[in-house]
């Protein structure tokens, strides 16, 4: 048996008064009005103004390069070799300071004072080790007396 106190009656849910649906003020078919543009601004570019500005490249992006672009690569100078020698590290053990370099596909140590030719055929022909900075990673070459680039490690 379950006892409680309230009205004999279960109680009435009562809802909001319904308000009646303001009539559409336009035809459910017709376009909204267009805004009214403001005289003092810019109107945007449509899209096809904007994609016809843009530059369009190269026709063939697996063409030649331009006749222009090829003639100034001849123009340069030729390599001197020391760009194409990589710097793989760098040692000092027992007084002795060692770069290792790559070159050609070859690689080895060089010092101080080693010259390219076919006893060290990871440098370059006639290209020598001016110095080697162990502190900062650096070898210093030169080429008829005359220093290159630093390269760094």
């Amino acid at each position: 048996m379950l006892l409680g106190c309230g009205p004999a009656s279960p109680p009435q849910a009562s809802a909001p008064p319904l308000q009646p649906a303001d009539p559409p003020l336009e035809p459910a078919d017709a376009k909204p009005a267009e805004p009214l543009l403001d005289p003092q601004l810019n109107p945007l570019y449509g899209p096809d103004e904007v994609l016809g500005s843009l530059p369009r490249g190269r026709q063939d992006p697996f063409a030649p390069p331009p006749r222009a672009v090829a003639e100034a690569a001849a123009d340069e100078p030729a390599s001197d070799g020391a760009a194409d020698v990589q710097l793989m590290g760098v040692s000092a053990a027992g007084g002795l300071v060692r770069a290792f370099v790559r070159f050609n596909g070859q690689s080895g140590p060089v010092a101080p004072g080693d010259v390219g030719g076919p006893g060290t055929p990871w440098l370059p022909e006639g290209l020598a080790v001016a110095a080697i900075d162990v502190q900062r990673g650096q070898l210093m070459l030169e080429r008829d007396g005359r220093p290159l680039p630093l390269i760094q490690l």
